[in-house]
C-alpha cells in the first residue's frame, strides 16, 4: 500500500508538473490526504486523475511549457541571485572601508588638533609662571619703594636686615604698648 502512497513532490514528478501546481490543486478541490507519516502527507495517485485530465488539454501543456522551469533554469536564476547578492555584498563592504577610512582621517585631525591645544596650553602654563613671577617682583619692588622694612620683613633674610640704629630705638621705646585683650586683663 505504501507504495501507491505518494508525497506532493512524488506526485508532481510522477505527472510531469511541479509541487506547486500539485498543491493548489489539493487545496482547490479539498483533497484529504490518505496517511500522514511525520509532517509528510501521503496520497493516492488516482486522487489526481482530474489534474492528470487538465495537464493533457493543449492549454494546460502550453501553460506549462510557458511556466514551467527545469532544474538548469532554476540553477541559473540561483546563480544569477547569488551574483547580484554577491556583488551588493562587495558594494557594502566598499562603503564601509570608505566610512573606515574617513573615520580614520577624522581620528587623526583630532589628534593633531588635541596635540596642538596641549602645546598651546604648555605655553599658556609658561606665560602664566612668568607673569606670577613678574607680579611678584613688581609688588615686592612697590613694597621697597614705599618702606624698606616691610621688604626685609617680607623676604624674612637677616642678612639683608640693617643694624639697629639708636633712633630707631627711640622710635621703638616711643611706640604704644601692645593692646592687651579681654582675657588678658585679669593677669
Amino acid at each position: 500500500m505504501s507504495k501507491e502512497l505518494l508525497t506532493k513532490s512524488g506526485i508532481a514528478d510522477a505527472l510531469g508538473t511541479n509541487p506547486m501546481r500539485v498543491t493548489r490543486f489539493v487545496e482547490r478541490n479539498k483533497i484529504n490526504a490518505v496517511k500522514k507519516e511525520g509532517k509528510r502527507e501521503l496520497y493516492k495517485l488516482t486522487q489526481f486523475n482530474a489534474l492528470k485530465k487538465e495537464l493533457e488539454t493543449p492549454e494546460a501543456k502550453q501553460e506549462v511549457q510557458s511556466h514551467g522551469f527545469s532544474k538548469d533554469d532554476y540553477i541559473l536564476t540561483l546563480k544569477k541571485q547569488l551574483e547580484d547578492q554577491k556583488k551588493q555584498y562587495e558594494q557594502v563592504i566598499e562603503s564601509k572601508e570608505e566610512t573606515i577610512s574617513s573615520l580614520k582621517e577624522t581620528i587623526a585631525t583630532s589628534q593633531k588638533s588635541y596635540n596642538d591645544m596641549k602645546d598651546q596650553l604648555a605655553v599658556k602654563d609658561t606665560q602664566i609662571t612668568s607673569l606670577t613671577k613678574l607680579t611678584n617682583n613688581a609688588q615686592t619692588l612697590n613694597l621697597v619703594d614705599k618702606d624698606p622694612k616691610r621688604i626685609q620683613a617680607a623676604h624674612g633674610d637677616a642678612e639683608t636686615k640693617p643694624e639697629r640704629s639708636s633712633s630707631d630705638e627711640e622710635t621703638d621705646s616711643t611706640k604704644k604698648p601692645p593692646k592687651k585683650h579681654w582675657w588678658q586683663f585679669g593677669k
